[in-house]
């Protein structure tokens, strides 16, 4: 399966994680980690409409429960996994980009 990439800072301070979000294609996936988390609390909307795009791609979108926990964050646009469910689409996919 394609190239999973990790966001591990907040997308408000750094360009990395807009550049993997818009470089990500069908087959891929995104996963947001650590500070990278806080992407769902309030989404700049030029990243939103881009994350919308790539969902409907084939793109898929993640977060790290224990991350989101540890920095109170509540909700995400995606999929919620553990440490485990991490793994195992560091497994899954051919590439990881961080």
């Amino acid at each position: 399966m394609g190239r999973l990439f990790i966001i591990s800072t907040s997308p408000f301070k750094r360009l990395e994680s807009k550049t993997n979000i818009y470089l990500a294609r069908k087959g891929d996936s995104v996963i947001f980690i650590q500070n990278g988390v806080y992407v769902a609390l309030n989404i700049p909307a030029d990243l939103k409409e881009g994350i919308e795009k790539k969902k409907e791609e084939g793109v898929e979108f993640y977060a790290l429960k224990e991350d989101m926990e540890a920095r109170g964050v509540k909700e995400f646009f995606g999929k919620v996994v553990d440490y485990d469910g991490f793994l195992d689409l560091i497994e899954k996919h051919d590439k990881v980009i961080h």
